[in-house]
């Protein structure tokens, strides 16, 4: 059978399939048959260039207030996939009457918000239940056919949660006519149980209509645990892998990935923005926890690999590294854009000092904004800017029990600058996750995104005192290796003095177990055991102080006055504010 005729048996049996959904298709492709509307967007603005074209469908006669209900109703972000991907939720039951609505320029709108996504890999979840107003068969089929290349490359992964038959059948048939192989990537989802096993549904915003509707295909929603055996290096606390305070130097995955970055990829085009298949990440992971492993060859596996190794080992840290009780902390900031010098200096005095708690969270800071910056200083051949590495890195930063306060704090699109109707913020000023983050003169704040962008733009400024204080780390290091270890001097007439002379030498604490000792006092500050709230820049000013008030005084009582011993030449001072 030759390809013409293969084609005209797929039209006939198309058309055999219902003789309803024949008529259909033939009338909404007949002139003035379309759905009642009012007039287009676009004819008010022909002959502009595309930006133009752009922001006049943007504001529109409405001022636009449709543009803010697409990006804060219809298509919301929704944190990361497991594969560290960012993903989009794009809701059915929230479309508007078409016989109201200009779909044409809601269509647009559509196309200006994925722009926003499609230079890097991205996913898109698809609720489609429970719409009240279904767009025509027509306009499926021209949004099908605008997003083009450009839209479908990137395009990892779209999930089709709750289908209806209809929707089903002209997909599939417009995907094996159209694009085979995007048909590969569409994957249809009948449960929310379902969908949890292919991503994280507690970073997406489920509308309740979702739930409702979900109850129909099941009693109860199961989500898997996700769990991993015990871990040498992925989700082990930081400070048992590097030391409270750094001296156990980065962990391996770290080390590893920067050097081969550094040396082989700051000219790589969109490095972090691209994602290697999950089994390959799944090998490098497992070469990771063998026993015995001393690093990975990733000229094996290239820079793509190593890039997604070090942003999931991030990600998958037990604590943040901007823990849900710093975000105020970080919205206060000056605005960078208007103020430059002002918002360096928070940063480097405020918010970096907040966030080394314990300190080795500012040397993996130091060490990781270092790459960044010398990713951006080659943006003019890999294209990726300072504004691009901080939307992929911070979405690998944040992690609370509210996904849509994380996705606000690691959002990649200015908030509207209208006021909201609603304030659901709680009056609970010791809920670690529950922020003011509703009202109209906060929607413009700074977030996790801008504090990313100028920690790489203003390194030097706002890492001095971090990487001063870690070469004076590294001397030290060399200095204890150089010299031989004395035992520890005791109190004169103690009861381990006076033993030391007759029996057994007592147990000492090592620097290592001092060190475990401080991450189960840690750990346990994490569990909840203590009611923590939303810090401020006052508490971390009182806090330093308080560190220095004690570096002063144990440097005074650490020996005799008037001769100041060898033996009290490494003195590690742990305040626990």
């Amino acid at each position: 059978m030759n390809a013409s005729n293969g084609f005209a048996d797929f039209a006939k049996k198309f058309n055999d399939f219902g003789n309803q959904l024949g008529d259909n298709i033939k009338r909404v492709f007949n002139e003035g048959q379309g759905p009642r509307r009012i007039r287009s967007s676009s004819d008010d603005v022909l002959g502009l260039d595309a930006e133009a074209f752009r922001e006049a469908t943007i504001a529109g006669n409405d001022g636009g207030e449709l543009a803010t209900y697409v990006n804060e109703k219809l298509i919301c972000e929704a944190g990361v996939d497991f594969d560290s991907r960012p993903m989009l939720a794009f809701y059915a039951c929230r479309l508007l009457n078409p016989d109201v609505v200009d779909y044409d320029r809601l269509l647009n709108l559509i196309q200006f918000r994925l722009d926003d996504f499609v230079e890097s890999d991205y996913t898109v979840v698809l609720f489609a239940a429970s719409a009240r107003y279904n767009p025509s068969i027509k306009w499926l089929f021209n949004a099908y056919r605008r997003l083009g290349r450009k839209y479908k490359k990137n395009l990892k992964a779209l999930y089709i949660v709750h289908p209806l038959k209809w929707v089903q059948v002209v997909m599939t048939a417009m995907n094996a006519v159209l694009s085979p192989k995007f048909a590969k990537k569409v994957k249809w989802i009948d449960t929310l149980s379902e969908l949890a096993q292919a991503v994280p549904i507690n970073q997406i915003n489920i509308p309740p209509e979702v739930y409702q509707f979900n109850t129909t295909k099941e009693a109860k929603i199961k989500i898997p645990a996700h769990g991993r055996p015990p871990s040498r290096f992925f989700g082990v606390p930081l400070e048992r892998l590097m030391g409270v305070h750094g001296e156990q130097g980065l962990p391996a995955p770290v080390a590893d990935a920067l050097d081969y970055l550094y040396t082989n990829a700051l000219e790589v085009p969109d490095l972090f923005r691209r994602t290697p298949p999950p089994p390959t990440l799944q090998k490098v992971r497992n070469q990771y926890e063998a026993a015995g492993h001393v690093s990975i060859a990733y000229a094996v596996w290239g820079e793509h690999v190593a890039a997604a190794v070090l942003k999931t080992w991030c990600r998958e840290l037990p604590q943040p590294i901007i823990p849900p009780h710093y975000y105020e902390l970080i919205r206060q900031m000056p605005d960078p854009a208007q103020h430059p010098d002002q918002a360096a200096g928070y940063t480097r005095d405020i918010v970096l000092p907040a966030l080394s708690d314990p300190p080795c969270v500012s040397l993996l800071l130091a060490a990781l904004f270092g790459l960044l910056r010398a990713v951006a200083d080659h943006s003019a051949i890999n294209n990726m800017t300072s504004a691009k590495l901080a939307a992929a890195w911070a979405p690998n930063f944040v992690r609370s029990s509210q996904p849509d306060i994380d996705i606000s704090m690691c959002s990649v699109t200015r908030f509207s600058e209208a006021p909201l109707t609603k304030n659901n913020a709680s009056d609970d000023d010791d809920d670690d996750d529950v922020l003011d983050l509703s009202g109209g003169a906060s929607e413009n704040r700074p977030n996790v995104v801008t504090l990313a962008r100028l920690m790489i733009d203003q390194y030097q400024l706002i890492f001095k005192p971090t990487l001063e204080a870690a070469e004076a780390l590294a001397k030290q290091q060399v200095q204890r290796a150089s010299v031989p270890q004395k035992p520890p001097r005791m109190p004169v007439g103690s009861t381990e003095a006076l033993s030391a002379h007759s029996g057994p030498a007592p147990a000492v604490a090592s620097d290592e177990d001092i060190a475990a000792v401080v991450a189960e006092m840690g750990n346990a500050k994490l569990s909840g055991q203590s009611p923590s709230r939303v810090v401020t820049a006052e508490d971390i000013t009182r806090r330093l102080k308080a560190e220095q008030e004690a570096v002063i005084c144990n440097a005074n009582n650490s020996a005799p006055q008037g001769k100041q011993s060898d033996d009290d030449t490494d003195v590690i001072v742990v305040g626990n504010f």
